[in-house]
């Protein structure tokens, strides 16, 4: 929201000094189960080894999850069907999307004019796009915005998809025919989508969903996901906002920094150092709250790298060009293990399933 502080990390889960709230949880029924076995030593030795394995789902893992989390998400996996179905309903002006969720929106695509960056209309469309996601918070509920970059072997299209009811942006002109073409193949309004593991296949192939969790370690100056739009395997880009009711984006965001406060207060006086990452998040905290005082949108974003590809190998490959670019960039991004088909109706326009 800023070009002094950036994008940080996900604030989606609540955390206090780093630890998230399961967690502590874990750890301090891991240490009472031990606790209690040491107190009353003619207890089975059975209650050493749930503490134990309490203990040892707490940590995290390389993909962003705990054990814990990880156990979850396998058991949801096998328990769960391997099909899934997408259907799209097309009318007059509205598309309306069923996967895992349901959800009705417009598509408005950017008719591009060459380079972008070359007239300096890129600028006059994200401002556009900002003064519109800033007047959707005026409204009493939530409103879900999304921006899809679509890569094909005759170029890119750019689509929007915004909720019914909201004017049309400048520049962009309806196009309800690129949101199904986004879902479902050969005009076709019904799909299925067959959950691996790693990926899904469609109709149109494979598809490996990740998301991106952390802007943190970007350097300052980079343009964010540039670099993955110049890749010559088949990525597509999508961003989705949930833009915030301004009244509830107030008290979230007064909320943020009054716990971001009590926690370090809490931290000093245990004689925990205050470190830099800690000071910048402050930093991030307060220029929210004195941006979204001053009238400007709070947003939850959500940034997904889908990778298509006819086969599996050239899947991996295309997949492993993108873990590439993410750590050139400093982006840090989760792979979603277990979780594709969830991910893949995350990413489709609008959002179903939200």
């Amino acid at each position: 929201m800023s070009e002094v502080i950036g994008l940080g990390g996900a604030d989606a889960d609540w955390r206090w000094m780093g630890i998230r709230r399961h967690q502590i949880l874990l750890v301090l029924l891991a240490i009472s189960t031990v606790g209690d076995w040491v107190i009353h030593p003619g207890h089975p030795f059975v209650e050493v080894a749930v503490g134990v394995v309490l203990f040892l789902m707490a940590p995290p893992l390389s993909d962003g999850l705990t054990f814990a989390q990880f156990t979850v998400t396998g058991l949801e996996f096998w328990c769960r069907s391997r099909l899934t179905s997408v259907k799209v309903q097309m009318s007059d002006d509205t598309v309306t999307i069923h996967a895992r969720g349901r959800v009705v929106v417009r598509g408005y695509e950017l008719r591009h004019r060459g380079r972008l960056d070359l007239s300096g209309r890129d600028v006059r469309v994200a401002t556009t796009l900002a003064s519109l996601v800033d007047g959707l918070a005026a409204s009493e509920s939530s409103r879900h915005v999304s921006i899809h970059v679509r890569s094909t072997p005759d170029g890119a299209t750019t689509l929007l998809t915004l909720p019914v009811g909201t004017g049309s942006p400048e520049g962009w002109l309806m196009d309800n025919a690129l949101v199904r073409d986004s879902v479902t193949s050969d005009q076709r309004l019904e799909s299925w989508l067959l959950e691996r593991w790693r990926y899904v296949r469609t109709d149109q192939g494979l598809v490996r969903v990740l998301r991106v969790c952390d802007f943190s370690s970007v350097t300052t100056g980079t343009v964010l996901l540039e670099r993955l739009q110049q890749l010559s395997g088949q990525v597509d880009l999508s961003l989705h906002f949930d833009v915030i009711a301004r009244s509830r984006g107030h008290r979230m965001a007064e909320r943020a920094v009054h716990r971001h406060s009590s926690d370090a207060t809490v931290a000093n006086a245990a004689g925990f150092r205050k470190s830099a990452r800690s000071v910048r998040c402050a930093q991030r905290l307060g220029q929210r709250e004195a941006l979204i005082s001053g009238g400007r949108a709070l947003l939850r974003i959500a940034v997904f790298v889908s990778v298509r590809a006819p086969s599996l190998g050239q899947l991996r490959l295309g997949v492993d060009d993108v873990l590439r670019e993410f750590q050139g960039t400093g982006l840090r991004c989760e792979r979603g293990l277990g979780r594709q088909v969830r991910w893949y109706c995350f990413q489709l326009p609008g959002g179903p399933g939200w």
